[in-house]
Formats: structure tokens, C-alpha cells, sequence
């Protein structure tokens, strides 16, 4: 496995988890040969090779093109989070013969897999809970989702208290929403009662400002913002995967044009903002019109 999937499935994992944020970096899908670490199996995995996000769900999945998966050996079935060291190999290779491995290959989806191998090795507890968060975004099966949440609601509520690290504060907040969408709204609202919110009220820094101080303050910015939407999710009751006034604004005026397949609240979300709708309706029908005239000017020109 290259050290460039390595980073970029670590690196994309830790920025959905810990800053709620729009990126943009377009590249074409990448086929990798790899290699199995034991047995030395070939294989091939596609990657996105890009990602392209315009926002994200209240769990950190993000919206757009991003690696969703990791490489699978395809014989014994060892997920390749990482390249692994000779040690971790030797480690590895009585864990995925296993009986309890074999069990989760049976039931289990690739990042909760990644996540029982990084606890037997010993992984931190922050690194290996990125991979449970992951996992509970897996779309293959979702009568594991609710396991999942509730596991990672219960493990992140064993890391020490860093009110002062914007990091836990991000964990905590997953945390939260994850107990929201499990209904568990009393444990979330007391969970959420014990963040100290004041340490994400900062001074908004200045658009043109890339200092890592600054990335700091946009990161305790993002969450703040997250956090108090949160609270009046969880003040309703509302459980739902993607409550609209936590989407970012892109996703759910497309919802509500389409109109299709909403729930209750949804349908009242795009109610009350029936302004801000009828203006992209009105805006995407002028587009439509514009790029139809410039195609009959080409037919007529022969272009």
C-alpha cells in the first residue's frame, strides 16, 4: 500500500471528524496495485482520487466525492488502514485468522474491522474512534448503524476531559449526534450541557488570514455554529439523518426543488424558507433557459 493512500484515507478520516468545513480538490479516480502485507496477495483498489465536498451530514459524512472505503485483501480479508511495520504484520497475521475476525468479516464493515484490529494493536484511542466514526457512515448495511453510534458514544465518553482542545470538543459534538440520532435526546442535551462552549467563541479571523492560529479559530468557529444548531435539533426531537437546518444550504434547496421523499420536518424547513427556494427555482430556470439558447445557437451555427 503507497504512503500516498495511507495519508489520504488517514487524513481525510481526522478532517471530517474534527473540522466541519467545504473543500475542493479535483482529481481523476486512481487505480492502485497493491499488495497483501501477509500472503502476499495482488490486488487492485480504486480511489476517487479526489475529494469534492460542498458540506456535510450532522455525523461528518461529507457530501460530494470522497474515498468511502478501504483496500481489502481479498483472500484473508485484513483491511489495509495503514502500511503496516514488520511488527504490526506479526501481530496481524494470528488476529485476521481468528475466530472473532472471522465473525466480524461475516457482519462487520471494513472501518469497524480496521477500528477491532487498531484496538488489539494497541492504536490510541483518538485514532481508532475516527475509524468507528467512519464506519458508522457504511451504507452496505444499516442495521449496524445503530451499534455502531451507540459504541461510539460509549467509547468517546471514556477520553479525558481537553475542554480546552478543539479536537475533543469536535469528538464530543459527533458524540452528541450520535445520541440524538439513536434518540437519546435527554443524554445528548446533557452531554452537550457539559462542553464548554465558551472556549469556541473566538474572534472570527479576517478572510485573507491562512495562519495556522487562524485555522484554529475557524475550526472552534465551525463548531460553536454546529453545536448551537445541534441544541435545537435535539430541543425537538428529531432523530433524522439529515435535518435540513443542518445541511449545508446547497443540499437541502436541491431537496426541497426536487420535493421528493421528505419528511415532515423537512417539508416544514422548506416552508419557512420558501423565499430562499423560490429564488434558486427561479435562478436554475434561468440558467436552464440561457444554456438551451446558446445549444440552438450552435445547431443554427453548425458549431
Amino acid at each position: 500500500m503507497t504512503t500516498k493512500t495511507t495519508k489520504l484515507l488517514l487524513a481525510s478520516a481526522l478532517a471530517a471528524l474534527t473540522t466541519p468545513a467545504l473543500s475542493a480538490q479535483t482529481a481523476a479516480p486512481v487505480k492502485r496495485a497493491m499488495t497483501c502485507p501477509i500472503g502476499g496477495e495482488s490486488f487492485e483498489f480504486v480511489s476517487p482520487g479526489s475529494i469534492v465536498s460542498w458540506g456535510e451530514r450532522p455525523d461528518g459524512k461529507p457530501y460530494g466525492s470522497f474515498p468511502t472505503e478501504l483496500p481489502e485483501c481479498p483472500g484473508n480479508g485484513l483491511v489495509l488502514y495503514k502500511d503496516y511495520s514488520p511488527e504490526e504484520v506479526a501481530k496481524l497475521e494470528p488476529l485476521i485468522a481468528s475466530d472473532a475476525y472471522g465473525a466480524l468479516r461475516k457482519a462487520d464493515v471494513p472501518f469497524y474491522r480496521a477500528y477491532w484490529l487498531m484496538t488489539q494493536l494497541g492504536v490510541p484511542a483518538g485514532a481508532r474512534l475516527i475509524a468507528l466514526q467512519r464506519a458508522t457512515w457504511s451504507e452496505s448495511n444499516p442495521e449496524l448503524r445503530p451499534r455502531y453510534l451507540a459504541e461510539f458514544a460509549e467509547e468517546t465518553a471514556k477520553l479525558p476531559r481537553k475542554p480546552e482542545d478543539v479536537n475533543w470538543i469536535g469528538m464530543e459534538a459527533r458524540a452528541v449526534n450520535a445520541l440524538r440520532e439513536l434518540g437519546r435526546f435527554a443524554d445528548a442535551q446533557a452531554r452537550l450541557d457539559k462542553l464548554p462552549l465558551s472556549a469556541l467563541a473566538v474572534t472570527a479571523p479576517k478572510p485573507e488570514d491562512r495562519s495556522e492560529a487562524a485555522g484554529r479559530a475557524r475550526a472552534r468557529a465551525n463548531w460553536l455554529t454546529y453545536l448551537q444548531s445541534l441544541k435545537a435539533v435535539i430541543a425537538r426531537a428529531d432523530s433524522s439523518l439529515e435535518p435540513f437546518d443542518m445541511l449545508p444550504r446547497r443540499e437541502w434547496v436541491g431537496r426541497c426543488l426536487e420535493g421528493k421523499g421528505l419528511s415532515e420536518a423537512q417539508q416544514a424547513h422548506c416552508t419557512a424558507q420558501t423565499s430562499v427556494v423560490e429564488e434558486a427555482r427561479a435562478a436554475s430556470a434561468k440558467r436552464d433557459a440561457e444554456l438551451k439558447a446558446l445549444a440552438e445557437s450552435r445547431e443554427k451555427s453548425g458549431r
